[in-house]
């Protein structure tokens, strides 16, 4: 460097043959440094390395002196602004350290010219630093790294600075939090949460106007508001009674204030500059820029993220529906080629890759015909009943323990079950193809059996006409009718009337009808002739060879009502006629079976009942339940008038005639002495005005009694 080549040579000059060092200070220095040193001997090093008293410069006091202590010379030289230096000369007889006036101006212009020198290079140094720091912040369009690299990029910038915190403002909260710090504990990220106008970061970002202060008290007033909570959060992540400095610049993007910057310096005080603050804003600034990019490329990349993820899912749907279309479309070729329910489903397990069942509820069947069934009929009626919506469920085998999921997806029109598809899976649930595919499929079979029953439903109203008319024609026109149906003119004909009960879905009885017809075609298929349903009655004409044949049949119709009853939907009064022998008798046969039907019906009762089983109930075939009430209760009305009283009186009288008129044995089961009995009975011929020996009244009374317990 030319200044201090020229102040060596004008020093030597000076003190030729004298040893001597040079100390400096500078601005930011805490303490005078040596700088340079020239030794003529060993023992003189020793004396000229000793550190020289430290003297703070005053205003208006001479810009340079000379002090003598302890045998050395001490040339000083003050600064205003950069601070000063130190010539310490060794005490030598030979050399006497006065100078001019004019001596003293040149060495002290030296010095300065130097110091100038310095300032540059350091100036130079710093602007690479921040080049260098804007240049880092800037290389990344990461926001996090961005924070993470300010507080110590702002530090190289202003090496006077000890520490420092960054600032942003979360809108949420309405606070200022830290988001980036040096030199303090990372305990100030938890609590440490400052209101715009308080203390001084607080008041930068209310008014955007960057603040400094050189010492400890003045740094100490401005921050005077700030709140209990924050300054104990503070000053345990650093003790703050050493700060000494602090430099506050507002980070902004265009018009709106994001966060401040703060630098702190707890050593020394009046290092801070104003060429440091407006170098820490414009580092403030560069670092606004470097954040807005960050954010603007972050929201860019989120952008083209939605904007690929909205594509692959365009594609992925567009993926989706042409395979839903292929699958509509070979749904539909199935539909309009009009293929039967076993072609469909075995459609079905192919397009799904999956085995497929079909129970169809109606018909009672499975598909494929050969398949191993896997539920009961009973089991499908519990598992579903009321269901309308798909089930998993898993079955264990008992043998092996072996577990297999299947996915069992019911059929319904309207109210009415048709029947399920069972598919074997391995997952819990199906694909979204393979669910689209089998309620397309689950479609196409429900229109097919919803045509089939309507199919069915014209067949048997044909079926109702012609065999209204054979059992209503004779002679030659009967026989032609009877070979229609394939019937001989003489064998042993059975007609079985099945009553259901009243139905307000209509869809639900028409469906039932359809069960219970197609259920009694396959059990009695080698004894039927004809089968049928018409509005809420199934009409079944059988063959029978011999009356264990017909027992048979009628068993076999209980446990059909059995099963119906646990069902819980609609109950059944089935009747059967006698058996006849002849063409001309059926009709005969059909009518017996239709009042025996219907006079379970009338007293609301389920079961099966042969007509030729009434006995004297055919009596009251005709009769309504509002004519029998009616009677019963003329006869027993005496005894109701106070129930308490008379109750006993009814049960004896119920008894007795259940025991055919015999006292003994109605004494025994009313655990009565005969006597009693005696007496309970003529009181009983009091109350109802009547003579049991009298052949009319009790007639009358033997069939009151039979009724009521009808």
């Amino acid at each position: 460097m030319k200044a201090f080549a020229y102040l060596l040579s004008q020093l030597r000059q000076y003190f030729a043959d004298t040893s001597f060092s040079i100390w400096l200070q500078g601005s930011r220095d805490r303490h005078l440094q040596l700088y340079f040193l020239f030794a003529l001997h060993p023992e003189a090093e020793n004396f000229i390395m000793q550190k020289p008293d430290e003297v703070s410069f005053a205003s208006g006091v001479d810009r340079f002196r000379l002090d003598e202590q302890a045998g050395l010379y001490y040339l000083r030289f003050f600064f205003a602004e950069e601070g000063q230096a130190v010539v310490m000369l060794e005490n030598s007889e030979s050399i006497q350290p006065s100078l001019t006036p004019w001596q003293w101006e040149i060495l002290w212009l030296a010095f300065q010219l130097f110091i100038a020198e310095e300032t540059i290079q350091t100036k130079s140094q710093e602007w690479t630093k921040l080049l260098q720091g804007i240049h880092s912040i800037s290389a990344t369009l990461d926001v996090e790294s961005i924070i993470r690299e300010i507080i110590g990029n702002a530090l190289a910038v202003i090496p006077a600075a000890d520490a420092g915190l960054l600032h942003l403002y979360d809108e949420e909260i309405d606070r200022l939090v830290p988001k980036a710090t040096v030199g303090f504990h990372d305990t100030v990220y938890q609590n440490f949460k400052l209101r715009s106008g308080e203390s001084i970061a607080g008041k930068v970002f209310q008014d955007g106007q960057p603040r400094m202060y050189r010492t400890n008290p003045e740094t100490s007033l401005a921050m005077m508001d700030l709140s209990h909570d924050n300054f104990h959060s503070l000053n345990d992540a650093k003790a703050l009674h050493n700060l000494s400095g602090l430099l506050c610049v507002p980070i902004s993007l265009e018009q709106k204030r994001i966060g401040v910057l703060v630098l702190h310096q707890f050593h020394q005080e009046n290092v801070f500059s104003s060429y440091d603050l407006a170098l820490l804003q414009g580092f403030a600034d560069q670092t606004s820029i470097a954040l807005q990019n960050a954010r603007l490329y972050a929201e860019s990349r989120q952008a083209y993220q939605n904007m690929a993820a909205i594509s692959e899912q365009l594609r992925m749907k567009h993926d989706d529906l042409v395979k839903r279309n292929k699958i509509h479309e070979s749904i539909k070729q199935l539909s309009l080629q009009n293929k039967d329910t076993g072609t469909i489903v075995k459609a079905l397990g192919r397009m799904t890759a999956k085995q497929v069942f079909f129970a169809d509820w109606l018909e009672q069947r499975y598909y494929p015909a050969d398949s191993s069934i896997m539920f009961s009929w009973d089991e499908l009626s519990t598992l579903l009943a009321g269901k309308r919506q798909p089930v998993s469920i898993q079955l264990v085998s008992g043998h092996k323990n072996k577990r297999q999921l299947c996915y069992v997806y019911p059929l319904t029109n309207g109210s009415v079950f048709l029947g399920c598809l069972i598919i074997l899976i391995k997952d819990r649930h199906l694909s979204e193809l393979e669910r689209v595919t089998i309620e397309q499929g689950s479609a196409v079979l429900t229109l097919d059996l919803v045509k089939k029953q309507s199919l069915s439903s014209v067949l048997y109203k044909r079926t109702h006409d012609i065999f209204q008319e054979l059992i209503a024609s004779k002679g030659s026109e009967m026989l032609e009718r009877a070979r229609a149906f394939g019937l001989p003119p003489h064998g042993d004909f059975l007609v079985v009337y099945a009553y259901l009960s009243p139905s307000k879905d209509l869809s639900l009885l028409e469906a039932n009808i359809h069960r219970l017809v197609t259920r009694w075609k396959w059990e009695f298929a080698n004894n039927q002739v004809l089968a049928y349903g018409f509005h809420n009655h199934v009409t079944i004409l059988l063959t029978a060879s011999n009356s264990l044949e017909v027992k048979e049949m009628i068993e076999r119709l209980s446990d059909a009502v059995q099963e119906w009853e646990l069902e819980k939907e609609i109950s059944l009064s089935i009747g059967a006629g006698s058996v006849v022998t002849d063409l001309e008798q059926i009709g005969k046969s059909f009518e017996e079976a239709k009042k025996a039907a219907h006079y379970l019906a009338n007293r609301g009762r389920s079961g099966v009942v042969r007509y030729s089983d009434l006995g004297v109930n055919r009596l009251m075939l005709n009769q309504s339940r509002e004519d029998i009430d009616a009677f019963i209760h003329d006869v027993f009305a005496p005894l109701w008038e106070g129930q308490d009283k008379f109750q006993e009186l009814e049960n004896t009288l119920l008894t007795y005639m259940k025991c055919n008129q015999s006292p003994q044995q109605a004494a025994r089961d009313l655990h009565i002495h005969v006597n009693t009995l005696y007496q309970r009975l003529k009181r009983i011929e009091e109350l109802l005005a009547i003579d049991l020996h009298h052949p009319a009244d009790l007639l009358k009374v033997q069939l009151a009694c039979h009724l009521r317990e009808e």
